[in-house]
């Protein structure tokens, strides 16, 4: 399954492209999908390079807080504490 990613705008280029912030990643974002215009700190759902949509900020909040969620329901079982042993090819049954 793909997702899309929330993200706050940080600069408009006149080019139809926008740099935007993603935690600590700043990507490179086409608006060509988009309707309208964007400003520096405007929230948009991005995916695979491509502005979709505009959110309000209560809308990305609730969208981050739920994608944030996701993992934890998705992965219940802590990981296995024991480190990987590399077993070789030969080894193998």
């Amino acid at each position: 399954m793909c997702l899309g990613e929330v993200v706050q705008v940080v600069e408009v280029a006149p080019d139809g492209l926008v740099l935007a912030r993603a935690g600590t990643r700043t990507l490179q974002i086409s608006l060509l999908t988009l309707d309208g215009s964007v400003a520096p700190g405007d929230w948009v759902l991005v995916h695979s390079g491509f502005a979709l949509a505009r959110l309000s900020a209560a809308e990305a909040l609730e969208a981050r807080t739920l994608r944030d969620s996701v993992p934890a329901q998705l992965d219940p079982v802590p990981p296995d504490p024991r480190p990987f042993r590399h077993v070789p090819m030969e080894a193998a049954p």
